[in-house]
């Protein structure tokens, strides 16, 4: 399957959730998102509100940055994945992670605490993209997310 493959499939039904500290990134994550057919986008300012919309709606998909004041993006993956907070889906959302840093072990910690993905900043809305079609299934009629480890 080639990027151009990816990229041309049908991301509308899509739920995201976008959290990040910066409003510059959300307002960014949004625009790359909706340029791509994906309408249905919630924005967060951090973990804790996150957690509070994860527990009001049903979301497809997660996309947090990892440095932030307060919860940290770690810190919100694991209290997800804890189910701390109810949501329905706690176990099985895909969550990417999104990080400034290269720092390996930053990445590993994520991942280590149930993230399936992650980019490094600035922000390819290609790689982006292609990302977000391999962790979900965009073309199918359900339009639901499935764990990729």
């Amino acid at each position: 399957m080639t990027i151009e493959d990816i990229l041309a499939r049908d991301h509308r039904g899509l739920s995201v959730l976008i959290i990040d500290d910066n409003k510059f990134t959300r307002d960014l994550l949004r625009k790359i998102l909706v340029s791509f057919g994906v309408s249905d986008i919630t924005a967060a300012a951090s973990g804790e509100d996150a957690l509070r919309q994860l527990h009001a709606s049903l979301f497809d998909l997660v996309i947090c940055d990892i440095v932030m004041d307060g919860m940290n993006g770690i810190q919100f993956v694991k209290s997800l994945r804890c189910k701390t907070v109810p949501a329905a889906n706690a176990e099985t959302l895909p969550i990417i992670m999104l990080t400034a840093h290269a720092d390996e072990k930053l990445v590993m910690a994520s991942l280590k605490a149930g993230a399936n993905g992650y980019l490094v900043k600035p922000l390819i809305p290609k790689r982006l993209m292609a990302l977000v079609a391999k962790l979900c299934r965009s073309t199918l009629p359900t339009l639901r997310c499935h764990k990729h480890g």
